[in-house]
This record gives structure tokens, sequence and C-alpha cells, in this order.
């Protein structure tokens, strides 16, 4: 099954480990059976015609052997729970680990496809779901080791009398898995909607003002979109647990059934002696218990079968690490550079609200370090998008992205003979967006400083950027922990500059960062933080509407309807 290959691959040593006491207390399990038989036979004085071994012992030697058993299925279970144990919290952090580097790696134009919700069930339900299935292996196996053994017994008893319980148990196996096939979708569906209802959630966090103060908006939302979309799901997870009753109830009958058809019409056909029937009749109650937990774990292993399936679907890969080109470096930032070019780039995006495919280029630009350049446009016409694409964010559908004349992406198959080949030809994405620092509209602020290079004045370093952003007032940062970001949205946006300042990097790109500052410190931002940049060497594109601040930019980029022109400011009028 490939959800048990997946468990499997993740953690192959501890798997292993689990497998052989699941073994071991399958084997002690199974044997009590033969024991407790041949002491029912040996107190009757019947015994039944089988060869002789290990269990033709007087009473107290199967009784030595009996305590020997049970001692050896006592540690066996015991060391089974703490291998499990283990094993499930080991797989459950491989699993977070794992998905969160596998959306570090993914393409941010498919993480936005894929959306914050759906990321949020697959972190949470999905691997919670698929770490179960370490804690369903060892019982599993230690189940099926003891109906394998018995199973063992039976046919050493009598094997005419086995094939024909087991033509009993294959038919009533087989209706069993087709209940369970039909009844499946319901979890395929039931997960596409969870996807939904988390999507309502974080609606309902994020926008927990909207909705208080407008009453309607609150109702509308709860009753006719959050609430409808809950009991949907509700009704499918119902649906799917009222199944798993009826299915583990037939599953309970079908057992009680072999039972009932070894013991009045096996006799009618076989000769069976009554230590014979007496024996399979205790086998199959005592193994009726290991095969009720096999069907009970069926239905929890669909379930984790179709998280990772879902996870899989959106192409983020759990099972491997992402695939790097042989030769690519370290993602160290590419200092000094001379030339970013942009040559003929496109990308194509669905718009809201309209029809068909918004197209943003072909666009051919050059930047070059120490300059400070405005991009201006009205709202929807892909400043945003460009930056992303200028950033390395979204890769060029069409055209080349290229630092100082070196490609930027990896190299098609076989054009990666060398290292020196390919250093001279291509640059790593991962690399090139290693020289940006950008403030987004939408910016997150983590509560530390994280993987920055600070000098070793940084407490003065960063008291003077405070202070310069007037934020001393409200926070204060001790070995990279920032006290709080519970800050107005414009101090925010100054936090979010002093990181910037704190990364150091050669390109900055700011898209509508002063959009939230009041009118003195906006103007200080302008005036005087942006050309200390430029001073410094540093390239600064921004993304702005504040015109009477674009005489201050050595270009002006403007964007309209996808399509890039120069402007410039003629007698303080922008054309």
């Amino acid at each position: 099954m490939k959800i048990f290959l997946f468990i499997v691959k993740r953690a192959p040593v501890l798997t292993c480990l689990a497998m052989l006491t699941a073994l071991l207390s399958g084997l002690c399990s199974g044997g009590l059976v033969a024991l407790i038989h041949r002491a029912l036979e040996a107190e009757t004085g019947e015994v039944a015609s089988t060869s002789a071994g290990l269990l033709n012992q007087t009473p107290s030697g199967l009784f030595g052997l009996f305590l020997l058993a049970v001692v050896l299925t006592l540690l066996s279970a015991i060391a089974a729970n703490l291998v499990i144990t283990y094993l499930y919290r080991q797989i459950l952090l491989d699993l977070q680990i794992r998905l969160a580097r596998a959306i570090t790696r993914t393409p941010l134009a498919k993480l936005e496809q894929i959306g914050s919700p759906s990321l949020l069930v697959m972190l949470t339900e999905d691997i919670d779901n698929i770490s179960d299935t370490a804690t369903e292996l060892v019982p599993l196996i230690s189940n099926v080791v003891t109906v394998m053994v018995c199973f063992g017994y039976l046919i050493w008893l009598s094997w005419q009398a086995f094939v024909a319980t087991l033509v009993f148990l294959i038919i009533g196996g087989g209706s069993y898995q087709l209940m369970m096939r039909r009844e499946q979708k319901i979890l395929t569906i039931s997960r596409e909607k969870l996807d939904i209802l988390y999507r309502y959630f974080n609606d309902l966090t994020v926008g927990t003002k909207e909705l208080k103060l407008n009453e309607k908006q609150a109702n509308a939302f709860l009753n006719q979109v959050l609430s409808p979309t809950a009991h949907t799901v509700q009704k499918l997870l119902f649906r799917w647990d009222m199944a798993y009753a009826i299915i583990s109830a037939w599953g309970r009958f079908l057992i009680l059934m072999v039972v009932g058809l070894i013991l009045f019409l096996l006799p009618r056909y076989f000769s069976l002696s009554s230590s014979i029937l007496s024996g399979y009749i205790l086998a199959l109650l005592y193994v009726r218990s290991s095969l009720l937990a096999i069907i009970d774990t069926l239905p929890e292993l669909a379930e984790a079968a179709v998280a990772l399936e879902k996870v899989e679907s959106v192409g983020l890969d759990l099972a491997y690490e992402t695939a790097i080109a042989p030769a690519a470096p370290s993602a160290t930032p590419v200092t000094p550079w001379h030339s970013l070019q942009l040559v003929a780039v496109t990308h194509r995006y669905y718009r809201e609200r309209e029809d068909g495919v918004f197209t943003l280029g072909p666009i051919t630009l050059e930047f070059q370090p120490g300059e400070l350049v405005f991009l201006i446009g009205g709202n929807g016409s892909g400043k945003s998008t460009l930056a992303k694409l200028i950033t390395g964010l979204y890769p060029p559908e069409s055209g080349e992205l290229r630092l100082d004349g070196r490609l930027v992406g990896h190299p098609p198959a076989g054009d990666t003979a060398s290292r020196e080949k390919y250093l001279k030809k291509y640059l790593s994405p991962n690399q090139y967006r290693q020289i940006f620092s950008m403030v987004f509209t939408d910016f997150h602020l983590f509560d530390e400083l994280l993987g920055l290079a600070l000098k070793e004045n940084k407490e003065e370093q960063i008291a003077h950027y405070l202070a310069r952003l007037q934020l001393d007032h409200k926070i204060n940062i001790q070995d990279g922990k920032v006290s709080t970001t519970a800050l107005s949205r414009g101090q925010q946006q100054r936090l979010a500059l002093l990181v910037a300042y704190l990364e150091d990097r050669s390109f900055y790109v700011f898209d509508e960062w002063a959009s939230n500052q009041d009118p003195i410190f906006k103007a200080v931002f302008y005036t005087e933080l942006l050309p200390e940049l430029r001073e410094k060497g540093k390239t600064v594109l921004v993304i702005s509407h504040d015109d009477h601040y674009f005489h201050l930019g050595d270009r002006i980029l403007k964007l309209t309807d996808g399509q890039l022109t120069a402007a410039k400011i003629t007698d303080g009028q922008l054309t």
C-alpha cells in the first residue's frame, strides 16, 4: 500500500524495529491459541491426530510454554507501544518540516494558487492523518501475524477444512472491500470541502472588524456562507462515519457467519473429529479480535491515503527532496553587480472581474547600482506583478532575466557539463533573489530578526534605526527579538523598513510603502531615506502614487495595461 511505503521511506530503521516487535507480538499471541487448544485436549484426553512436535508436551510442560508465551506477548506489546509512540512523533515532526521546506521551495505563484487556508489544512489535518498511519502500522502487522499463525495452525489441524474456511472469508472480504471502495469517494469530496471551510474560517478571523461593524454582513456571512459549508462538511463526514459503522458491523457479522458455517456446515461434508472442530472454533474466536482490528484500521488508512493524495496533488512532494541542479551554487548574494536586465519578459495571470487572462509585457528594462527609480501606474496595471518578476519571485513565462549577462534560471538538460560552465552562463533563481530586499504591501513581520548578519555593533545600529524611524519609544530589540509587533499599520511599515535596512541588500523595492505614513514622515522617507540609500550605491525601486515626489527619482517608469513606458516631469507635470 502506498501510504505504508511512504512511512517506511520516512523512517526505515524505526519502521523495521516496529515490524520486528509486531512480528514477535503476533507470533506469541497466535501461539497461545495452539497452546490453549492442546491444554484442553490434554485435560479431556482427546488429542487430534497431528504431527509430533513442540506442542506434544505434558500438562506441566504446556503450562511452562504458556507462561513463556504470555510473558513474551506482554514484553513485545510494551516494546511495540513504545516504538509506535516514538515512530509517530518522529514521522509527524519529519512531515511537518518536510512540508515547511516544500512550501519554501515552491514557486510563489503556485503557493498563491493553492491559497493559505489549503496550506493550513495540509499542515494540520493532512499531516496528522498521514502520521497516524505510523500508529496503525505495528498493531496491523501484529494482528496480521496473529491471523497468519492461527491460519497456519488451522492448516495443521485440517487443510481441507481450512480451504473451505478460506473460501468463506474471501467471499465475505470481497463484499467488505466493495463497500469500502464505494464509500471512500466521500472522503475525497469532504477533503475538498474542508479547504473551502478553512478559507471561510480565515475570512472570519481576518475580517472580524468589518463583520462587527455590519450586522447584516455578519449574519449573511454566517448564515449564507460559513454555516452551509460547515453543515455540508459535517454531513459528508457523518455519512462516512455512518458508512464506517455499517461496514465495521458487516465485518463483525461476516466473522460470526464463518464460525457458524464451520460449526454447522463443514461437519456435513468433512469428517472432522470433535478435537479438530473445537480447535477451529477456538482459533477463529481467538483470531476474531485481530480480524476486527484489521477491519477497523482500513478506514483510517483510507483517510491517510486521501490526505497524502491531496498533498501530492498540489505539487508539494513530501517523499523526496526537490531536485536541485547539480552544479547550482550556494544562495549567497551576488555582489557587486553592474547590470540587471529584463529582456522581452512576459507574465500572464487571471484578474478578477475580467474575462480572459491579463498579459504583462513584453518588457525590456535595465537597472544599475545607485539609481532611484519610480514605478507608477493605475490600479491593476501590473506594478506589483512586475516587481515580483524583477525580484525573481515570479519566473518569466517568456523572455530572459539576466544579471551581469548571466541567465537567471536552471540550465536545460545536458548544459551542466562542469561547474565552471554553469557559473559562467547561469545564476540560480534562489541566489539571484538574495540581492533584493522588498517591503510588500501585504508584508509580514516576524517576532525575531531571523537570518540577519548584523554588524558587531548591532545594538548601536538598531538603536540608530529605531530612533531614525521614530520607533524607539514603541519597541525595543534585544538579542534579535522584537518586543512587540502590535503597532499601527504605519509603524509596522517602519519596522519592516528597519528590517530591510538591517538586511543591507544591494537592491531595495518598496511597494506603496508610504501609503500609511503621516505627511511629515512621508516627506522624510522620500527626501531623506531614499536618497541616502542611493548614495550608498543601492538600487531603489519605489512603487508609488505620490506624484509630488517623483522629481527626486532618476527615472520614472509607467505601466499602462501591462505595457511599460518612460515618463518624466516637465514644468512640474508628469508626462
